[in-house]
């Protein structure tokens, strides 16, 4: 059983070698180069929360000048050491908590470029938008000079948060609408539906749905959810139906001010209905430090 034992652990030691290194395919290593690369997360004023767990998984993707090349294989660290033909410039592309249950992940076809490869947010039945998940992203050039040298410095790809949060809170629906046994909901138009690998939203307007509580005074409250960022001149819509009809609509705040979503902040938005004319208050809190009430 030893020798068994000894012959299979040497035998996943080569595997796990060639996968690392199957970008080159080549019988001389002169003409093959190595990255060493190591993962690092920062939250949006740039501390260090690699090791909180804000990121579960990293997705690596390898593109070259013609396209997409391949994927990297996971490691079980933040390290990583990549083999690729030396005579090609390198972009490597970092996802963090790419969720297959709220975003569409795509198989690339070698050669798709950046622009063309795209993650686009699920669709409930009704055809609005899932949240996205916590997502996370960065890309990184790998050249001639950021090869593993004999010291084994590393390259660090630096991920951030790519998403912004919000949450709402509605005061005084039935003193302002009225009461009735009609269901409310909430829908919020962002920008694109969709990220291409150069970290740009895209695609169609999307049409968030988020899940709300509705308490026993009749207010309703979205606790706090994820959308793709919007663009500097990008702005938000807040929808509000009962039942199918849409009652209220909103795109500025109480000043006039467009509503945006900055990216790895959360939104709060205070919709108040308690006098003739509706008032929308805006507060932006860290992540971490979401300032509504979530047991109204």
């Amino acid at each position: 059983m030893s020798f068994f034992y000894k012959h299979i652990c040497f035998f996943m030691l080569g595997m796990g070698l060639l996968l690392l290194f199957y970008g080159c395919v080549r019988e001389d290593t002169d003409g093959c180069a190595q990255y060493a690369v190591s993962v690092k997360i920062v939250d949006a004023e740039n501390h260090d929360i690699t090791s909180t767990g804000a990121v579960v998984s990293v997705n690596l993707y390898l593109f070259d000048q013609n396209g997409f090349l391949r994927m990297v294989p996971k490691g079980t660290s933040t390290d990583y050491l990549i083999g690729e033909a030396s005579d090609k410039d390198l972009t490597l592309v970092a996802w963090g908590n790419l969720e297959t249950d709220s975003l569409e992940v795509p198989e690339l076809l070698v050669g798709t470029s950046l622009e063309d490869a795209r993650i686009a947010l699920l669709k409930r039945s009704n055809g609005n938008n899932l949240p996205s998940s916590d997502l996370f992203y960065n890309r990184l050039d790998l050249n001639s000079n950021t090869r593993t040298s004999v010291n084994g410095s590393s390259n660090v790809i630096v991920l951030q948060r790519l998403v912004a949060g919000i949450s709402i809170r509605t005061n005084a629906l039935e003193k302002y609408f009225g009461a009735s046994a009609e269901t409310w909901h909430i829908i919020v138009h962002g920008a694109g539906d969709s990220l291409n690998f150069l970290g740009c939203t895209t695609g169609k307007q999307s049409g968030y749905e988020p899940e709300n509580i509705l308490n026993a005074s009749g207010d309703l409250y979205v606790p706090p959810f994820r959308i793709f960022p919007t663009e500097q001149d990008g702005n938000l819509t807040i929808d509000l139906y009962r039942g199918q009809n849409k009652v209220f609509s909103t795109s500025m705040d109480e000043d006039g001010n467009t509503l945006r979503a900055p990216t790895g902040k959360i939104l709060n938005l205070n919709i108040d209905f308690s006098s003739a004319h509706s008032k929308i208050i805006v507060t932006v809190s860290d992540w971490e430090d979401i300032t509504q009430n979530t047991d109204m």
